[in-house]
């Protein structure tokens, strides 16, 4: 009998919420569900291990890069053609939003999980960002030595995400970044779906490095992306001052985006003639837009704040709550400070404090292409 899905703990945050995801800068999904041993039969272990061959490693570089590609995340072969699927944070650059100069891909070895020396160029064909999701085709070798007609690659047959139900099987097959150049497998179940948003949800580890690769079911069919995580973080109030000092995780889940989605674009990609360059991509419009936060604290003369706590409310809210408070974080020991949250374009309040300064308080306004924001916190003079 399968073992009953743990609950994550449930909780109330004294001020600040926190929601960390994945991404191409997100922490690994501490508290998610150890490897737990499946009970599939031969015939699905056989179909599993079948499907890491169509998974490989993503690597990139930029012109201005020193030589050699760096390993940047996962990709799954999904059709024999040389059709590859990935997520579009693992190939574009989070700090320019371009995509990467050159974007390489590698596969395991026949007889070893280890990724292969050969190095295969992509190139994007279509890409939705509103599902973060990629859809790129095997050019040649990174040699440049063109690729023979006949040549086929190890592709994984595409399932139908919508028949997933609670408690079936999964397997997140990928790279990542912890793991080395090795393959890694782990076993989960589905938590759940969200069919409005698009996700399925599950307790097995998605890593940093996971991202682009494949969640497949005991058919070894994909049924999923694996693309972002998101961490039960609970704000703690260690000296009782109503403001957090530290967090502790209690739990994570995983976010797949659903086959489904990807059978969309491959039959939108193969409605076209002929395969657009990537400038000329149709892509899924975006839905909303969500900017991330990041400053600088200091003080009057230019010196640096190291460990201010920074939060953002809806403009004019006078009170911090864990009903108010949008979005947090600390400064580190540059002063500098990234919001664990997106948010939405707009006017907010800015909250700001740090021991041995004055309270600070700001109406800011957040735009997309906006500043980092600059706090300048004034020393508590002695009385």
């Amino acid at each position: 009998m399968r073992r009953t899905l743990p609950i994550l703990r449930t909780w109330a945050a004294l001020i600040f919420i926190a929601a960390a995801a994945l991404g191409p800068a997100a922490s690994p999904a501490l508290g998610q569900s150890a490897n737990r041993e499946p009970n599939l039969s031969p015939d699905a272990r056989f179909l599993v291990r079948a499907a890491i061959a169509s998974t490989g490693l993503i690597l990139v570089r930029n012109a201005e890069d020193a030589p050699g590609a760096r390993p940047r995340g996962s990709a799954v072969v999904v059709r024999a053609d040389g059709l590859v699927a990935t997520n579009n944070h693992v190939i574009t650059n989070t700090k320019t939003g371009r995509l990467y100069d050159e974007i390489l891909f590698a596969l395991p070895d026949k007889n070893d999980p280890v990724v292969s020396s050969a190095r295969f160029r992509l190139r994007l064909l279509l890409v939705s960002k509103e599902y973060d999701l990629a859809l790129l085709r095997i050019d040649a070798k990174a040699t440049g030595e063109p690729l023979p007609k006949s040549f086929t690659f190890p592709a994984v047959e595409i399932g139908d995400s919508n028949k997933m139900k609670v408690l079936e099987d999964l397997f997140i097959i990928g790279f990542p970044e912890k793991g080395g150049t090795s393959v890694t497998v782990n076993h989960g179940y589905v938590e759940g779906q969200d069919r409005i948003a698009k996700w399925i949800k599950t307790d097995a580890r998605v890593i940093h490095g996971n991202s682009g690769g494949a969640a497949v079911n005991s058919e070894g069919k994909l049924i999923g992306i694996p693309t972002r995580v998101v961490a039960d973080d609970q704000a703690i109030d260690k000296d009782g001052d109503g403001l957090p000092d530290d967090s502790r995780r209690y739990g994570a889940v995983g976010f797949l985006r659903p086959s489904t989605l990807l059978l969309a674009m491959i039959k939108q990609l193969d409605q076209k003639k002929g395969e657009p360059e990537p400038s000329a991509a149709p892509a899924i419009t975006r839905s909303s837009r969500l900017v991330t936060v990041r400053g600088l604290v200091r003080s009057p003369g230019g010196e640096p704040i190291a460990g201010a706590l920074v939060g953002l409310v809806s403009a004019g809210q006078a009170t911090v709550s864990e009903n108010t408070l949008l979005t947090w974080g600390s400064a580190n020991a540059q002063g500098r400070f990234t919001l664990n949250r997106p948010v939405r374009p707009g006017r907010y309040t800015l909250r700001a404090k740090a021991v041995g300064h004055e309270l600070y308080t700001s109406d800011v306004e957040i735009a997309d292409d906006g500043p980092p924001l600059t706090i300048e916190m004034r020393p508590i003079r002695n009385r």
